[in-house]
């Protein structure tokens, strides 16, 4: 061979350099990432296909019935459904997910906290379903139950005395009772007593024509009967007129 078949082939540094940076820079790891991504998308005859999308572990579905309408539209890749505790699932749509390897099952709502609103609608609803109390120091006093509907008056057993009345009466109505009706030996003793208690509004009944009055002119929780004044029949007709008054004012 002669000289001029085989040039002899001289680079300077320059040339040198930069194949050296171009050589370096194909395989810098941004380009083995691509390369590497380009591969995995590509299948054994070198075809580029579709990356692969990940699995759905869970998905939730508002429907309020869940009919196959509602199951077209789920990813191919769905393992578990979710639905509303009050949804109905048609037989239909069970068999579906049955043959597809679906699972499903249902999401209990989580019960609402009480706000203290609703402690207060609460506890006003119980005081208007309590029943009128009806107590006393006279020992005919477990007469009356048969003259007075049980669901809207509690006759109490009979006091010791008096005071033991008007205790009786403060307590019932701190816990929620909307009223009471005290048949007692000394009314006037009574009321001045139970005046004294923030919580109890007292008026003394001696006749059957100031019951009008007093549940016109004072908001009274308590009603004071003479035990000398007020015979069975009397105070059981008290009661009544004044658990219609209580009822229709709650």
């Amino acid at each position: 061979m002669s000289a001029s078949a085989n040039p002899k082939l001289e680079l300077s540094s320059i040339d040198i350099e930069r194949i050296v940076r171009e050589v370096l820079a194909s395989i810098s790891p941004a380009n083995m990432a691509t390369s590497t991504a380009t591969k995995a998308a590509m299948n054994v005859q070198g075809i580029p296909t579709e990356p692969i999308a990940p699995a759905v572990d869970v998905m939730h579905l508002t429907a309020s019935v869940l009919s196959m309408d509602s199951l077209r539209n789920l990813p191919s890749t769905t393992k578990q459904i979710t639905v509303a505790s009050t949804t109905l699932v048609t037989p239909a749509a069970k068999d579906w997910l049955r043959e597809k390897g679906i699972g499903w099952t249902r999401k209990v709502q989580a019960s609402p906290s009480v706000t203290q609103v609703e402690v207060s609608q609460k506890n006003i609803l119980d005081s208007a379903l309590k029943p009128v109390l009806v107590t006393g120091s006279v020992l005919w006093l477990r007469t009356l139950e048969k003259q007075l509907c049980p669901k809207s008056s509690q006759v109490d057993q009979v006091q010791i005395d008096d005071v033991a009345s008007i205790r009786a009466v403060a307590q019932a109505i701190r816990s929620g009772t909307p009223a009471a009706i005290a048949v007692v030996k000394a009314p006037h003793s009574t009321l001045w007593q139970a005046a004294r208690d923030e919580a109890l509004r007292p008026s003394i009944v001696s006749q059957w024509s100031d019951l009008a009055e007093v549940l016109k002119e004072v908001p009274t929780n308590m009603l004071i009967l003479s035990a000398s004044r007020w015979n069975i029949a009397g105070t059981a007709n008290i009661a009544r007129k004044f658990i219609e008054h209580i009822q229709a004012n709650r």
